[in-house]
């Protein structure tokens, strides 16, 4: 008896769009970053933007690369710039062109594990001096990410602005 209560269910699935022989398109969502504002009390000369992976894509990265882009009134930490958020093997960051360009991830396994979903690294910023007053615009630009052999994954095109707000 149970075995002729499924044949009702099966038979609707087709009309319900599965399998009815119309092709499936598959969306593809691009690897992206994400961080929340800053906002600097006038006490505050220091705050640490903590950098995301954006979830549900379509392709999930073993490595990553990106620059982070600061306006004049704002400055990379002088000591402990760069920290780990989670766990990485690579966590790398060197100024290049007055931009911090960071790497993270697993530069060195061949059957590294996919970065996980959520926070990556902090980056530690300072108000610059004088204090300038005022709301700037951090960007993480020049996104690239890899899977463990190496082929690219397809990443946002658009550059993450994050808002900091000096007081």
């Amino acid at each position: 008896m149970p075995c002729r209560r499924l044949v009702p269910l099966l038979l609707l699935v087709p009309a319900c769009g599965g399998s009815g022989g119309g092709t499936v398109t598959q969306v593809s969502v691009p690897v992206s970053l994400q961080a929340d504002a800053l906002d600097l009390g006038p006490a505050t000369s220091e705050a640490e933007l903590v950098v995301r992976l954006a979830g549900d894509v379509a392709e999930t990265p073993v490595l990553l690369q990106v620059e982070v882009e600061l306006p004049p009134a704002l400055l990379l930490a002088a000591t402990n710039r760069l920290l780990p958020a989670a766990s990485l093997v690579t966590l790398d960051g060197e100024v290049h062109e007055g931009r911090l360009r960071v790497i993270c991830g697993d530069a060195q396994n061949p059957t590294a594990a996919p970065l996980a979903k959520g926070p990556l690294f902090r980056v530690r910023l300072v108000a610059a001096t004088p204090r300038q007053p005022g709301t700037y615009a951090v960007r993480l630009s020049g996104l690239l990410a890899a899977t463990a052999a190496g082929t690219r994954v397809a990443v946002a095109t658009e550059a993450t602005v994050v808002t900091v707000t000096l007081r």
